[in-house]
């Protein structure tokens, strides 16, 4: 960690270690005991997922080269695309039935049972690129900007965000709506407010499908 000042964190992002968890007890197990209720669900949401981030790496062409690490990375879908571009991945998750999928999926990667609220124990510019796909929409607005505040920390070169990028059809609303209460503060900001004080510049957006959208980021420090 040597090297980096204070400014390389964005103001509000405490220097050393990123910014403090946010998020109750509470709040974690009820999202955990959604997530694996709807855990059979992910075989059909993979399937509508799996193109859409294959294409866009494709378009994106990032180096093969770079390690990455996909946060919150569920049944490791992205993992997976990321890996058949030849990028070294590595995966975390708080729910190990999900878990268990992406080690079969990618049977190279490392993958670790563990909670956002430990992410704190990555070290600082651990990974080349940081990606997460449909994960900051069900945070609430506090966690979004812990989450790309510690992504802009891991990161070396970049951070590549899937996610909603406008309000999906009833079936979209009503399972967000079960999830938790955050999916319409989300949709309703533009990308680049929830950006704000995480340390990230947008370099790269667009649509991903005809509700889902991506954002290329790259950390303050990454200069250019």
């Amino acid at each position: 960690m040597s090297g980096r000042s204070s400014t390389d964190l964005a103001s509000g992002c405490r220097d050393g270690g990123g910014p403090d968890y946010p998020e109750g007890e509470r709040d974690r197990r009820r999202t955990r005991l959604f997530f694996n209720l709807v855990a059979p669900a992910f075989h059909f949401i993979d399937r509508r997922l799996l193109p859409e981030y294959e294409k866009l790496l494709d378009t994106l062409s990032l180096d093969p080269a770079w390690t990455a690490l996909d946060m919150a990375t569920g049944t490791g879908t992205l993992a997976a695309a990321l890996a058949a571009r030849g990028h070294h991945v590595a995966g975390f998750d708080f729910v190990g039935r999900l878990l268990r999928r992406a080690q079969r999926r990618v049977p190279g990667g490392r993958f670790e049972l563990m909670d956002l609220a430990d992410v704190h124990r990555i070290p600082y510019g651990s990974y080349d690129l940081v990606t997460m796909g449909y994960l900051l929409h069900g945070l609430s607005p506090e966690m979004r900007r812990f989450t790309l505040c510690h992504a802009a920390r891991i990161a070396r070169h970049a951070v590549l965000v899937f996610d909603y990028a406008r309000p999906g059809p009833w079936i979209v609303r009503l399972v967000e709506w079960a999830e938790g209460p955050h999916y319409a503060s989300f949709i309703d900001r533009p990308f680049r407010e929830i950006t704000v004080g995480a340390g990230l510049t947008i370099v790269q957006s667009g649509p991903t499908s005809d509700v889902g959208g991506y954002w290329l980021l790259r950390p303050s420090r990454a200069g250019g």
